[in-house]
């Protein structure tokens, strides 16, 4: 998964780089959209998901007699 991620923030980050070429704002804006944001999104719902999983088992070990 984290190869497919690497591959499209270097796609986005050279498209942002062209955009920003002639206008700079614009390409930090897609920058920002179409690469942080959703980076940001994907880690937070691992970490999620993480969370579940670890709180699920540290249940499981308190129901022990």
């Amino acid at each position: 998964m984290y190869i497919l991620l690497i591959g499209y923030l270097f796609v986005v980050v050279m498209f942002a780089a062209v955009v920003g070429a002639s206008k700079w704002a614009l390409g930090l804006f897609f920058f920002i959209v179409l690469a942080v944001l959703p980076t940001w999104f994907i880690f937070w719902l691992q970490r999620r998901v993480q969370k579940k999983k670890i709180e699920v088992q540290v249940d499981k070990e308190n129901k022990l007699p």
